[in-house]
């Protein structure tokens, strides 16, 4: 896998399953009793969401958080190492990229908790297997079935099998929205979602799909759903185009869908989780000029969207959860990049955060054929999210019994 901007031609409709099956939701005209708060606080307008912001590529865990007190981390990085100078400090040992400026006022304010060492045994340097992996939370990867949104949403809406409570923004629907009950959204943009004019398109597509995708929404449904996309869609660009942040969005491609991952979360229409990608972490050359604009655009982005969202009943009520499929290596190589790694930090941010360091940072002195060992399996992290701000049980979701994150709520 190369650079993101080289594989992805942003700002084009995706004309998946996703928003196959996800054209219905967005209708309006109608009561939605799932809208209603699912947490017991019944003064709350808005219920408890989730916004997954994905690191695609494998992001450089030490280049993010900077074990700058380290000699190791010196010593293996004479060619694109950050200097202790330009390091953001948290503390006498770890610190910032000089990029997240934005993000060390978030964690100044306490509201960013920093999830040290994530992981998983025996881990997979293949980006596909453990996209697949962190995109299921189970080993198996996709053998396992549904992603574990996709098994969050059944689980939160056994009989509700018509209209999605999910949404990514992209061309390329994670796999952790996957779901072979319960219907998704997806498009790259809000402007560029329109339907096929095309009835016979539309059916074509349909009757696709329909195959594709066997135990899902049998074909005349989808025709159904089908025979309301156009509405939806312009429902859709309505409600982005009428939203006004209170903030300026910087440029780059993911605070434009941070944005309206903002304007949908505000919108009133239901949606439970959110889903965005940032592209182009895989760093294998030229990591410190590439890694330097990612970490700006990563800051500049979710800052204006904790920023925009702050005191608003969305915002009070989003939970915010940055991953990545894995870390890079401690050393750097000679192509002035950084090869394919392991355990890397997760960020839980927004208003319900309470910020901190949880769990322990990977030794670098102690590898494994060069990689960290993961100190936090990702799916206590996940178990927390699930069973402390869903209120919902992991288990079923995640296939096995984890010791759920703790504390990271005020």
């Amino acid at each position: 896998m190369t650079d993101g901007t080289q594989n992805f031609d942003r700002r084009r409709l995706l004309t998946g399953a996703g928003a196959l099956l996800g054209a219905s939701w967005f209708l309006s005209g109608r009561t939605r009793a799932w809208a209603q708060p699912l947490d017991g606080k019944s003064g709350d307008p808005a219920p408890r969401t989730l916004l997954l912001l994905e690191l695609n590529g494998g992001n450089d865990g030490l280049d993010t958080l900077i074990p700058f007190g380290e000699d190791v981390y010196h010593a293996s990085r004479t060619r694109v190492g950050i200097d202790a100078k330009e390091v953001l400090r948290l503390d006498d040992y770890h610190g910032f990229h000089p990029a997240l400026a934005g993000l060390r006022g978030v964690w100044d304010e306490g509201q960013l908790a920093i999830v040290e060492g994530a992981g998983y045994p025996n881990p997979n340097h293949s980006h596909f297997t453990s996209q697949d992996i962190w995109h299921t939370g189970q080993l198996a990867g996709r053998a396992s079935g549904d992603g574990w949104i996709g098994r969050l949403m059944a689980r939160l809406y056994p009989t509700d099998r018509s209209e999605p409570h999910a949404v990514h923004v992209g061309q390329t629907l994670p796999y952790s929205l996957h779901s072979a009950t319960h219907p998704i959204v997806c498009f790259d943009s809000p402007p560029a979602y329109r339907w096929a004019e095309n009835g016979k398109a539309i059916a074509a597509a349909a009757t696709k799909k329909s195959d594709q995708m066997k135990t899902c929404a049998p074909l005349d449904t989808i025709r159904g759903i089908a025979s309301n996309a156009q509405v939806s869609s312009a429902e859709i660009r309505k409600a982005a185009a009428q939203y006004v942040p209170r903030v300026e969005y910087p440029k780059s491609d993911v605070a434009q869908d941070l944005k309206t991952a903002a304007a949908l979360l505000s919108s009133g229409i239901g949606v439970r989780v959110m889903s965005v990608t940032h592209y182009g972490y895989d760093t294998h050359e030229d990591h410190r000029r590439r890694h330097d604009v990612l970490m700006s655009e990563l800051d500049g982005g979710l800052t204006a969207f904790l920023r925009d969202m702050r005191g608003t009943a969305a915002g009070d009520n989003c939970l915010v959860m940055v991953f990545s499929e894995f870390g890079r290596r401690v050393a750097d190589n000679a192509s002035n990049g950084i090869d394919h790694g392991t355990a890397g930090p997760m960020f839980l941010t927004g208003t319900p955060v309470k910020g901190g360091l949880y769990g322990k940072h990977p030794s670098l002195q102690q590898l494994v054929d060069g990689d960290l060992v993961y100190t936090t399996d990702f799916r206590t992290v996940y178990a927390g999210v699930l069973e402390r701000w869903f209120g919902v049980e992991s288990e079923p979701i995640l296939g096995a019994r984890y010791d759920a994150l703790r504390g990271f709520l005020t």
